[in-house]
């Protein structure tokens, strides 16, 4: 387990990196404004993927051990389209983004499914090394085609963004479904007799579980779009920047949270999947907490000189976010103690709840105060959402909170985990 946990971590702190170099490269290049629009472009292909992911996405991990490839991989692939087909009719209707990005924002999302589709299965199979390595392929292939357009050809406008995600998507998806067919080593017939059964299931699971992905991506990213209205892109530029460096944290809480999901799905022990929650969230929120002191202390000049003029209220922003993206690792565990389940309704009861506080929140604030507002807005609802899961997560398990002070017995199972890891290799 730590092997596929410190490749998934070194994958997602690579990721990371890149994807800090993406936001400098888009900054420098495109200016606060032109950074607003590519915030507004990735969120808005985001929020299509959850509604994609109702069938194929995240449940497809419980499923795989359950069912056929085909079963899986048909109904999934079709809903992406179909999905991406309505989500350009609803662009076109509601005027949240530049109509000139709609075709290609809906295009990508569906190619960008398509790709979590295969990296879904993967990691149902517990191949997180190669998932971990298509997911990697998205950054770096666009980090390589930005500075290609930038630097070499000079077309410094958002077109090279869009055209950078084309070659990721694309390249990842191939890629993956390289892998797909490699190690489900046969692609067998869907079998009539069980369409219904796999449907119902894909559906039932896969909306439980979406609900909670679609209203937790309202309450962290609709804040984007009330910037821009009250404020501007320049607003949503600085923001975006905020969140980027500070959500990066979370690459240890997910990374574990990756290899924790795919652990309990294949395994019908509760007490060891409470036992394991309880020790990776621990280890993540103070991992998360260490790594979370450099982004506070250092000083505005430092900011400006990365991402350029424009972004000097980046640290306010930063300070605000904080304590929320500190508490939010326990509902990143805790969430996917439920996932690992099956139990996708907790989440999507304790994200729809979260949703009120966050949507009532941004209104109350970011009129007033900006990407601050947003800050204080983002910290009010990762924290609710992280005590409410906790203690659904202490009920569930007759648990106590004291559970979650580190012990030497934590120590000694990490110890356990790298000796093993060092063995093999």
């Amino acid at each position: 387990m730590f092997g596929k946990i410190l490749n998934t971590f070194g994958t997602r702190t690579a990721t990371a990196v890149i994807n800090l170099l993406i936001a400098i490269v888009v900054s420098q290049f495109l200016g606060a404004e032109g950074k607003g629009s590519q915030g507004l472009i990735i969120t808005t292909i985001a929020f299509i993927l959850v509604f994609a992911n109702i069938i194929g996405g995240a449940t497809l991990v419980y499923l795989v051990p359950r069912y056929t490839l085909s079963g899986l991989v048909i109904p999934s692939y079709i809903w992406s389209l179909l999905i991406g087909g309505l989500s350009y009719i609803f662009l076109l209707a509601v005027p949240i983004i530049d109509r000139a990005y709609i075709l290609d924002i809906s295009l990508l999302a569906v190619l960008n499914s398509f790709m979590t589709i295969n990296s879904s299965l993967l990691i149902g199979k517990e191949k997180i090394s190669s998932s971990n390595f298509v997911n990697l392929l998205v950054p770096l292939l666009t980090i390589v085609t930005l500075l290609i357009f930038f630097i070499s050809l000079e077309r410094n406008d958002i077109s090279s963004y869009i055209t950078a995600l084309y070659t990721a998507y694309g390249a990842a998806f191939l890629v993956s479904l390289a892998y797909l067919f490699r190690f489900f080593r046969k692609f067998e017939p869907l079998d009539p007799s069980l369409t219904r059964k796999i449907l119902q299931d894909l559906f039932r699971l896969g909306f439980l579980n979406q609900i909670a992905h679609i209203t937790q991506m309202l309450s962290f990213r609709l804040s984007y779009y009330l910037l821009d209205f009250f404020h501007g892109e320049a607003a949503v530029g600085v923001y975006s920047n905020a969140i980027s460096l500070t959500e990066s944290l979370w690459l240890i809480s997910k990374s574990i949270s990756l290899v924790q999901y795919a652990r309990i799905a294949n395994t019908k022990d509760r007490t060891y999947a409470a036992n394991l929650t309880v020790r990776l969230t621990k280890a993540a929120f103070l991992l998360s907490a260490v790594l979370l002191i450099p982004l506070l202390v250092l000083p505005v000049e430092v900011y400006t000189y990365v991402f350029g003029d424009g972004f000097e209220g980046i640290k306010p922003v930063i300070w605000l976010l904080a304590p929320g993206v500190l508490m939010y690792n326990v509902s990143i565990l805790t969430g996917h103690y439920f996932s690992g389940l099956g139990k996708y309704n907790v989440n999507a009861m304790v994200s729809g709840i979260g949703l009120i506080v966050s949507v009532s929140a941004y209104l109350l604030l970011i009129p007033v105060y900006s990407g601050k507002g947003a800050g204080i807005a983002a910290t009010l609802s990762h924290t609710f959402n992280s005590l409410f899961l906790l203690i659904l997560f202490l009920r569930h398990n007759h648990a106590k909170p004291a559970g979650f002070i580190p012990t030497k017995g934590d120590f000694i199972f990490l110890k356990k985990e790298i000796r093993n890891y060092l063995g093999k290799k």
